[in-house]
């Protein structure tokens, strides 16, 4: 198992180097002080810890860490076979699923180094800043991240088995998660603009439009990910948790399901 593992972290470790550096110019960048400030001005922010998971935790490193933890996930026995060793792979006892559990185990275990190195720029960064951070909060917010970012991992391991190739496999990644998402946050969007317009004019009871777009919610994924600003036992998203979890333990069915009938 440790040799799989070692094998699983020579293939990444170039993307998971680049995605340690990705991530710290990100929240490095975020992290200065007259950024804050100039938001701070604009939106009448005066808290800092609301500050930081506004800018990193829903929306800068949230997007960063969920690219890093789609391209770490490309590769496997489909790269293998496109480099000429998925021969000598395949000859070793052990079975196809164990060669993808241990490869997305890895790939798990660097996504969740990423985003606790991103703490560490946070923690080290507001103090050089002199700003006051809450680490519970921090470490938190970046536990929701990865719980809710590995269906992240299981689709873009899914569109590498489906169309290898990094920059294919990035594309269509991208299009698999970014139209569902837009189109969800357009009725997200809506919704919260019809709210409000009942709120104002006592429309009554929400519309039959609205009552099935709260349901969209629960796949607001990046919504999920970054969570509300004060997080604690009761205000996880537990149930946007469950339909991801669902949703990922179905991609990685079709990925073992795929991977079986796959001719190497």
């Amino acid at each position: 198992m440790s040799m799989l593992l070692y094998k699983a972290w020579i293939e990444t470790r170039v993307r998971f180097l680049a995605g340690l550096a990705g991530v710290a110019i990100i929240t490095a960048w975020d992290l200065q002080h007259p950024r804050f400030n100039s938001m701070w001005k604009f939106l009448g922010i005066h808290d800092y810890g609301y500050y930081l998971w506004h800018s990193l935790y829903d929306e800068s490193l949230q997007q960063i860490w969920a690219v890093c933890a789609v391209v770490l996930a490309f590769g496997g026995l489909i790269h293998e076979k496109t480099s000429g060793t998925v021969s000598f792979s395949l000859g070793l006892p052990v079975s196809r699923r164990r060669w993808l559990f241990t490869r997305l185990a890895t790939v798990l275990m660097e996504s969740i180094a990423i985003g606790l190195f991103a703490v560490l720029v946070i923690i080290v960064g507001s103090a050089a800043m002199q700003q006051t951070v809450s680490l519970s909060q921090v470490l938190l917010h970046t536990a929701l991240m990865v719980a809710a970012g590995v269906f992240m991992i299981a689709v873009g391991n899914l569109c590498y088995a489906l169309f290898p190739g990094n920059y294919l496999s990035l594309l269509y990644t991208i299009i698999l998660l970014g139209v569902p998402y837009a189109w969800i946050q357009l009725q997200m969007q809506r919704m919260r603009i019809y709210e409000a317009f009942c709120a104002a004019h006592s429309c009554g009871k929400p519309s039959g439009f609205v009552s099935w777009a709260a349901y969209l919610t629960y796949l607001d994924i990046p919504h999920a990910m970054g969570g509300p600003w004060q997080l604690n036992w009761a205000t996880i998203p537990w149930i946007s948790l469950l339909v991801i979890w669902t949703l990922t333990a179905l991609v990685l069915g079709v990925t073992v399901a795929y991977g079986d009938r796959s001719d190497y």
